[in-house]
């Protein structure tokens, strides 16, 4: 015997191909026993970790549906986004190309009609490939791979990465479990069955998955359109996505192919003819690739609307314990998600923001709409003047933050409403047994012991020195007089007959409240006027408390949630509720409806409307804010970066404004949009 002779094998080379054949043997018991009798009387031929391996799981294995897209649609059907983890569209089987099953069974899995789950033969031949230091290719059928793509998913959904490792482990004992549990798939599911499942949910490039979406990003086509040689292409992907993907390696992504197309001639799926036409094709001629975007930067218009639904979800605990939980079941559920938005009104409210000004207008200025519907709580749309995204070269100013939503919903506290908070002030008034025609006001001072403060809530009396806005005015006048003309003399007078706790309180009835809860303020007397901080989408939501005759709901976005199965999940409610007598809520309207009137046609929108302007101490920042007994609306102008900068002297969208008043810019944003 020569010392040089390659006759036995090295001792660890050996141990490993003798726990392999062992396992084939504890396999192949398996098999004939159908999973009905124990593997008995093979001690010593297979390895103690593969016995354990057979005996200690389960062998019901539950199928379950894989990771699906989730999308989000507009209240009148529309889809706005989509969210997923991985690309994925699950399709029945009727729906997939002959072509790409054939390609499938030919190179993945020849015998696949034939064996249990288990193919012995496929077996022997990775053992012999392990003897010779080959690739073990070949050794897994379509079972089994469905197996173990299915328990990557299920811990991926789960967040369990201890059950994905598990799922992926290269030894012997998780090569039997996943054995074990194909053998009991295919006494459970048909093979029609289980190849669509195989299909749905193996992977086809970077986060491309199943035949379905692979279809469409890779051809443009659904699957059930693919061609021989595209079928062939595909097929060919699953054993190793990255390389063998066309976009990037051609070459591989060609010679892949062409391997799938010779199986599919040899296994007689095809003719010769066929064979060689489908083989001709170049690769660059085949593909029409689509890049699909998504999240709510790829919503357009109404990312702003998207971003608040998908906060709706992250803030619900009936989606998930966790925000965790709550991110998987939206990017792995496949839910469908059916928002309150009015594709109509979105679009309308974008265009008017961008309009109104433009995204890099010299002013810097940003503006912000939002629109709810009264008595119902559904936000109908949500707009500002900046991409939805991060900054770049070309958006400087796109930004992921909401200026018109509160803090929970990706935005902030809000901004100081001026006197489109008067309004709240005025419902006080009427809730106390005032008449609209009192005559009050004229004092431009007063103390601390003129305020009558009682209860528990964040304001405090001081002394208040104040103007008017536009300066003068400084008499009495009525209630009707004074909203008119925004005389803050006129709101004062009324604030000292009340209890500014009661006014404070009003704002809480009618929605009016700052959209940082954790931010604590302390008021003094001015606050009546608007010196607190409230998003948009809440004023706009306490002039739908008026106008649905005192009903306060809060904002909400989702009308119906269901899973992937067509199961209903639970959404956040509105919760609506009379919170403002209906004869206190009907006068303040009508001095409203009185006050837009009076703007002298800039809110007038062709129907009766209320509405009510306001420009904060700068100024810094102007509104306009109404409502129709349908539709209620709330327009932001100011400069969303904060600093000290004033809406005077200065060019807006091409035109001059020494001052940029509520009845201005913002008024005109409000016309075109509600009309």
């Amino acid at each position: 015997m020569h010392k040089g002779t390659d006759r036995y094998l090295p001792r660890q080379q050996l141990r490993r191909t003798l726990t392999a054949m062992a396992a084939l043997i504890a396999l192949a018991a398996v098999l004939l026993a159908g999973l009905s009798l124990p593997v008995v009387g093979i001690a010593g031929l297979t390895a103690r970790v593969g016995m354990s391996a057979m005996t200690e799981i389960p062998s019901e294995f539950k199928p379950t549906p894989p990771s699906q897209q989730s999308v989000l649609y507009s209240h009148d059907g529309k889809e706005i986004a989509r969210f997923y983890a991985e690309n994925r569209i699950v399709v029945k089987l009727k729906d997939m190309s002959p072509w790409v099953q054939k390609g499938t069974i030919a190179i993945e899995d020849h015998r696949f009609y034939e064996h249990r789950g288990v193919d012995l033969e496929g077996m022997a031949r990775a053992i012999v490939n392990n003897l010779a230091g080959r690739d073990t290719q070949g050794a897994s059928t379509l079972t089994q791979q469905l197996v173990k793509n299915t328990l990557i998913d299920k811990g991926l959904r789960a967040g369990d990465m201890n059950e994905v490792r598990k799922a992926r482990e290269q030894s012997i004992a998780r090569k039997m479990r996943e054995a074990k549990d194909a053998l009991a798939i295919e006494k459970k599911l048909s093979k029609d069955q289980i190849l669509e499942g195989y299909l749905n949910i193996a992977p086809y490039g970077a986060s491309v998955y199943g035949v379905e979406s692979a279809s469409r990003y890779y051809f443009s086509k659904g699957a059930k359109d693919l061609s021989i040689s595209e079928g062939a292409l595909l097929a060919g992907m699953t054993q190793s996505p990255a390389k063998y993907d066309p976009t990037v390696h051609p070459e591989a992504g060609k010679n892949r192919r062409d391997q799938v197309l010779k199986a599919m001639l040899r296994e007689r799926m095809i003719t010769y003819k066929q064979y060689e036409e489908a083989k001709a094709l170049k690769i660059e001629d085949m593909l029409k690739v689509s890049h699909f975007r998504q999240g709510c930067a790829a919503a357009g218009k109404a990312s702003y609307f998207c971003a608040f639904a998908v906060n709706e979800i992250y803030n619900n605990p009936a989606f998930g314990k966790s925000v965790n939980d709550r991110a998987r079941l939206l990017l792995r559920g496949g839910l469908k998600i059916y928002t309150t938005m009015d594709s109509d009104m979105q679009e309308a409210a974008t265009d008017t923001a961008f309009n109104r000004i433009p995204e890099n207008d010299s002013s810097g200025l940003s503006v912000a709409i939002a629109s709810i519907e009264p008595g119902t709580g559904k936000v109908r749309a949500l707009a500002q003047n900046t991409p939805y995204g991060n900054p770049d070269e070309e958006h400087p100013r796109a930004t992921e933050t909401s200026f018109g939503v509160d803090k929970a919903h990706g935005g902030g506290a809000g901004f100081q409403p001026g006197s489109s908070y008067k309004p709240v002030t005025l419902a006080t008034w009427f809730d106390n047994g005032y008449s609209a025609y009192s005559v009050v006001g004229g004092r431009t001072y007063y103390s601390a012991q003129d305020w009558k403060i009682s209860g528990n809530c964040p304001v405090h009396a001081g002394s208040w020195p104040l103007k008017n806005a536009s300066g003068g005015n400084n008499y009495a006048t009525s209630v009707v007089e004074g909203t008119e003309k925004s005389l803050n003399t006129t709101y004062a007078g009324m604030a000292v007959n009340l209890d500014l706790c009661d006014i404070y309180k009003m704002g809480q009835k009618m929605g009016a409240v700052s959209g940082d809860p954790n931010v604590k303020e302390d008021f003094g007397p001015s606050f009546i006027i608007g010196a607190a901080s409230i998003p948009p989408l809440n004023m706009a939501n306490a002039f739908g408390t008026i106008a649905s005759g005192g009903n306060r709901c809060t904002p909400i976005a989702l009308e119906k949630v269901t899973d992937s199965e067509g199961k209903n999940l639970k959404v956040p409610s509105a919760n609506c509720k009379r919170t403002i007598d209906e004869k206190v809520a009907n006068k303040t309207a009508q001095v409203l409806v009185s006050t837009a009137n009076s703007y002298g046609g800039r809110v007038s929108i062709g129907r009766q409307v209320m509405a009510k302007t306001g420009t904060t101490d700068g100024p810094k920042a102007a509104w306009t804010v109404g409502a129709t007994p349908n539709l209620a609306t709330a327009v932001w102008v100011g400069f969303s970066q904060g600093g000290n900068r004033h809406l005077a002297g200065i060019y807006i969208n091409g035109s001059y404004y020494g001052v940029v008043w509520g009845n201005t810019v913002p008024a005109m944003a409000f016309r075109e949009y509600m009309a």
